[in-house]
């Protein structure tokens, strides 16, 4: 292994699930590579339905911009792999994720071997690329976005969660996580530890009572409108305070100035990001997140404007759930386009689903594109679907 793009093949390589739900083959992991986890320090852990990447986005510059080094855990990537391990805003070099990753495969062919069948999985590997690339640097705090849930996550061996953000909790993975609001705001409260700060975004009450069950704080939550959002969109709205929540309790000597500059130092691809005149990008992938966003082409700004959604979904989402809603508004229309997410993952059935809600279709996005006459088009949909159409047009 010795370039970056070997390194990030043989990430990939790894299986993308496990045999079972557990945390033993992570920490069998973390054991061979002599427990990272414990050399790290205080670290704000945030999970969400949505909103998690935005906000983990904002904590990040916040705290940098208050003199922390910080390292920031992501998923998923835009535009460069490496966007998902940093430090203060700069990406992991090439150089240090091709010695850590060969750090951790070397342990691997060992513990493959003790583990196998169910040896650990791609997320469980970079994540443990990532604790360990971090336990190496002099890190102040750390900011870690969880993969999916947070009970079982891979990111949950961390000893020190000074603050726990739960930003959202909608129906999302009920595969894995439940099929009920309870059942999922309980997976994601897994997070919390015993002396956690805990800071919720606009939970349902169901969600809210579950997360108060498992905490042994009170819940704080973000006052709305205080700061100037960090990041465009309606919707960011919610997620700028829960930011601000989550740094005050991380440390009440970080001043309204610096807040401000860590909020207009944020950016963030895919996230109501306008790519060229008339065309904007966001990775709305669920349903909760397709209502932000028309929440957000509803505001005044665009009141006058007719819109073009153009829709490349996974199968397993839920977005159609909004469908119904927009489709009332004559501004809006929908086109939805097929697109293959990673590991072979379908996309919606645009032909039933179209014929279903009486939208329009097209072979690709290109063509989508090319036909439309509104006044806006936004791409929207799979994260992964919003990046390839970022990295094109």
């Amino acid at each position: 292994m010795k370039t970056v793009e070997e390194a990030i093949q043989f990430i990939h390589s790894r299986p993308k699930g496990g045999k079972k739900e557990s945390m033993d083959r992570m920490y069998d992991l973390l054991g061979a590579l002599d427990n990272p986890q414990n050399k790290l320090p205080p670290a704000i852990h945030i999970t969400g339905t949505n909103g998690k990447g935005s906000v983990s986005t904002m904590v990040s510059n916040i705290l940098r911009v208050a003199g922390y080094q910080t390292g920031l855990y992501m998923s998923p990537y835009i535009t460069d792999f490496r966007e998902r391990i940093q430090i203060n805003n700069q990406l992991i070099s090439k150089t240090d994720l091709v010695t850590t990753t060969k750090e951790v495969a070397e342990c691997l062919k060992i513990l493959d071997k003790q583990l196998t069948p169910d040896i650990p999985t791609e997320f469980e590997v970079l994540t443990a690329i990532m604790l360990t690339y971090f336990s190496k640097q002099q890190l102040d705090a750390m900011v870690i976005e969880v993969g999916i849930g947070g009970q079982l996550d891979s990111t949950n061996v961390m000893k020190r969660t000074k603050v726990a953000v739960i930003t959202s909790v909608g129906l999302d993975h009920q595969a894995l996580l439940g099929h009920t609001i309870a059942e999922i705001a309980w997976q994601k409260a897994g997070i919390i530890q015993d002396d956690s700060s805990v800071v919720i975004g606009d939970l349902p009450e169901e969600a809210q009572l579950v997360v108060a069950s498992r905490s042994k704080s009170p819940l704080l939550r973000g006052k709305i409108g205080v700061f100037e959002q960090g990041l465009p969109g309606h919707y960011q709205i919610q997620n700028t305070a829960t930011a601000v929540a989550a740094v005050s309790a991380f440390d009440s000597r970080i001043t309204p100035e610096q807040i401000s500059k860590g909020l207009g130092d944020s950016q963030l691809a895919a996230r109501f990001e306008r790519v060229k005149p008339g065309v904007l990008i966001d990775g709305a992938h669920n349903a909760q997140g397709l209502k932000k966003l028309y929440e957000s082409l509803n505001t005044k700004s665009y009141q006058e404007k007719t819109i073009t959604l153009i829709i490349g979904s996974l199968m397993d989402k839920n977005v159609v759930l909004e469908f119904d809603e927009i489709i009332k508004n004559r501004r809006f229309q929908m086109i939805l386009v097929p697109f293959v997410g990673p590991n072979g993952r379908h996309s919606l059935d645009i032909d039933s689903v179209a014929k279903k809600y009486g939208v329009s279709t097209a072979p690709s996005w290109r063509e989508a594109y090319h036909q439309t006459k509104t006044d806006i088009v936004v791409f929207t949909g799979s994260l992964y679907f919003v990046s390839q159409v970022r990295g094109k047009i």
